[in-house]
């Protein structure tokens, strides 16, 4: 991908490194999701320091930034961007854990099959899309380059992040306003690949679901349970919507922290 490094980066948007002054045998890595920020992950990488973790969350080229710069982007970039955060601090720990949430559940598992990686922590992980029409995106990916749907902030959902006043309006208006037809194929091809690694993976997951989810169905935990090899577990929790590190369910939401930090700490 071309240019990244001349886009602005909206405040939220800011990759997220929280290391100790005394070093840490143990590191994590948080892997956001489709459109989405590293900020989308502030709550769970600030439980996970807090437990004596070094976390590590990148941003993807392309997002947190604009919408040209995303249609820029594609899936080898976003898998480019987790592979580059781990090789950069794989010699400096004992352990490396993933936390991914939707689409970076996705690429965590890819990360899994390439890697060696301690424990996985995944929110609705992007496994399974039943909403995605992927035949009618792929169509429309060669005629327009994105279509105008619409979008509404909703403010019962908590930041945990550094940001700036504007930003979910900028983000809202830049991404979350359209569809991307190129870009979710990309998405698909890479739910795809995670699915189809998942036999290799030996790493001890942790899956979450929300039953008030309506873009990842149940059906992605019991794909992990059924295919991966490690010792998993999968959570159903009763409130969660797909947006888990951050949801509006202050219970759910601290249910998931809590039982995160309790699984990557093994």
């Amino acid at each position: 991908m071309k240019d990244q490094a001349r886009q602005p980066v909206r405040r939220c948007a800011q990759p997220i490194e929280l290391v100790h002054t005394d070093a840490s045998s143990r590191a994590v890595v948080c892997l956001h999701g489709f459109t989405g920020y590293p900020g989308e992950l502030a709550l769970p990488a600030k439980r996970l320091y807090e437990a004596g973790f070094d976390v590590f969350v990148p941003r993807y080229p392309g997002h947190g930034t604009n919408g040209k710069d995303f249609l820029r982007s594609r899936g080898a970039d976003w898998i480019g961007e987790a592979k580059r955060q781990i090789e950069s601090i794989q010699s400096k720990y004992q352990s490396i854990s993933l936390v991914g949430h939707s689409m970076g559940g996705a690429i965590a598992v890819l990360m899994a099959s390439l890697y060696p990686i301690n424990r996985m922590v995944l929110y609705a992980p992007a496994l399974v899309l039943p909403t995605l029409p992927v035949k009618t995106v792929k169509c429309l990916s060669f005629v327009i380059k994105r279509k105008r749907k619409e979008w509404h902030s909703d403010p019962s959902y908590p930041f945990f992040d550094d940001r700036d006043e504007d930003d979910d309006a900028f983000l809202g208006s830049e991404y979350w306003s359209w569809i991307y037809p190129k870009q979710i194929a990309e998405l698909s091809d890479i739910a795809k690949q995670a699915v189809a690694a998942l036999e290799s993976i030996t790493s001890n997951i942790l899956v979450f679901t929300g039953q008030e989810d309506t873009v990842i169905p149940q059906a992605a935990g019991t794909l992990v349970l059924d295919r991966a090899k490690g010792q998993n577990n999968w959570i159903h929790l009763p409130k969660a919507t797909h947006l888990i590190p951050y949801d509006r369910d202050e219970a759910t939401r601290e249910e998931a922290m809590e039982r995160t930090v309790l699984w990557i700490s093994g």
